[in-house]
């Protein structure tokens, strides 16, 4: 005959067995759990080229994606600049090329590691962009 436990108590000795042994192993630091870590990379900042206003004007405007993302794309200055609606603060990315049609986001004082590719038509006409972020690939929309 096979005794039969409650899943209580069967649960309760699990915990009680997992406590006892992590209260016998010796301690880590917190400091060489830090250390141990590998830093993340320092991103380089691509080199950029100047594109001329007129096509710059072609990709300003708004973007919209899932979820209601919204990007807006606007030109100050001679430069493109990203800001999205949703988040607060909204702070204005400056978006530099690499090509006419890939651009990386910078931020303050460095990249900040976004690329972003525009999809436009043979006649010119910009549909949307695609931005490879850490988290993934974001595609929009072009809304107007």
């Amino acid at each position: 005959m096979i005794p039969k436990f409650h899943p209580a108590v069967f649960l309760g000795a699990v915990i009680l067995l997992c406590t006892v042994w992590l209260w016998q192993r010796p301690p880590v630091s917190a400091i060489e759990t830090v250390a141990r870590r590998t830093p993340r990379p320092a991103l380089v900042e691509p080199a950029s080229i100047k594109l001329d206003t007129a096509i710059l004007e072609r990709y300003a405007g708004k973007y919209e994606g899932r979820g209601g993302f919204t990007v807006d794309l606007a030109l100050k200055d001679g430069k493109l600049f990203a800001q999205s609606a949703g988040t607060i603060p909204s702070i204005p990315f400056e978006l530099r090329a690499t090509t006419e049609t890939k651009f990386f986001l910078m931020g303050p004082v460095a990249p900040i590691g976004v690329d972003v590719e525009f999809d436009v038509a043979r006649d010119g006409t910009v549909r949307g962009f695609a931005a490879s972020t850490e988290y993934g690939l974001i595609e929009v929309k072009r809304v107007r």
